[in-house]
């Protein structure tokens, strides 16, 4: 009789090398320092930035909430034993698409995972009682990493800011100058030809306005 082949499910999810370093990093965080009120504000402005969408972001701030406000400070410990079917139950969606989603948060480095072999979640607590360890959704990085990810989504805001208002600046400017050049009396007809075609020139160069980059906008309001 031939030899009869076991294959074993993998343990827990894919560890690669850019996981195992957000693994190493939330291990560096410095609990106490940032409130579960500040990270639950940050996940939910995230979505501004393309880093993640806006399920992702509702998912993200329902693992915030689920931990306790003191596992935020110095001798807390902020993990997620909720299971996956729980998560999906919470937020109305599927299994799979949590599962995709954590996955996703885990690449961005939001949140690391540490699995059992069973994929159950569970705490490890020490003789006192406080959790010490234990095999879940670990938030710790998003304490490491809230001072970056808060000033990105400053600076994204800001971008946004100095784009509408570029955008405002020239739609105002293009409105006054055919404005100004169908109220003139005084022009004959070449320069009207001339100006009108060097206004339209440049609003063809523009395309659609709120497409356009916030230097073209600036450009084309100097113009």
């Amino acid at each position: 009789m031939g030899n009869t082949q076991i294959h074993q499910r993998p343990i827990g999810r894919r560890i690669t090398p850019q996981r195992a370093q957000f693994r190493r990093l939330a291990a560096s965080a410095d609990i106490g320092t940032v409130t579960r009120a500040q990270l639950a504000v940050l996940a939910q402005s995230l979505t501004c930035t393309g880093l993640i969408n806006g399920t992702e972001s509702h998912l993200l701030v329902a693992l915030i909430n689920t931990v306790p406000a003191e596992s935020f400070d110095r001798s807390g410990r902020p993990i997620v034993f909720k299971s996956n079917q729980q998560l999906a139950f919470e937020i109305g969606r599927s299994v799979g698409r949590v599962s995709r989603m954590l996955s996703s948060l885990f690449d961005a480095g939001l949140i690391t995972m540490q699995d059992s072999g069973n994929y159950k979640r569970y705490p490890i607590h020490n003789g006192d009682g406080e959790i010490t360890d234990g095999c879940g959704i670990d938030l710790r990085i998003l304490i490491v990493r809230y001072a970056e990810l808060d000033e990105l989504v400053r600076q994204v805001r800001a971008q946004k800011k100095a784009a509408d208002a570029a955008l405002r600046r020239y739609r105002g400017a293009l409105r006054n100058a055919r404005y100004a050049l169908s109220a003139a009396a005084r022009l004959s007809e070449d320069s009207f030809s001339h100006i009108g075609a060097r206004i339209e020139r440049v609003s063809n160069i523009v395309g659609i306005a709120g497409k356009a980059s916030s230097r073209v906008l600036r450009r084309a309001t100097a113009l």
